[in-house]
């Protein structure tokens, strides 16, 4: 089979993806106040990244395109807490 024929698979499975992510329900970080995709962390009120910081909860590993991670739509900002946090703890 040639990469020809297989290219409509790979062009459905992109539009299946973008779908899915269109579809996701957007929550709001308590703490960081970045948009996320609820499926996308183990905390209700927390994107992936502050659960991580403040909990240990599995980080995403992040694909950001347009200023957002592509996997669970956080924009990359960090609270003034957990940035005063990394600089006591010298990260």
């Amino acid at each position: 089979m040639g990469l020809i024929s297989r290219k409509p698979n790979v062009v459905q499975n992109v539009v299946a993806n973008l779908k899915e992510r269109m579809n996701q329900e957007i929550k709001i970080c308590a703490e960081c106040e970045s948009e996320f995709y609820k499926d996308s962390s183990k905390m209700m009120d927390l994107c992936p990244d502050c659960a991580h910081k403040l909990y240990e909860y599995p980080n995403c590993k992040h694909e950001f395109e347009s200023g957002k991670c592509t996997k669970c739509g956080w924009n990359g900002h960090t609270s003034e807490y957990l940035k005063n946090r990394a600089k006591k703890d010298g990260n």
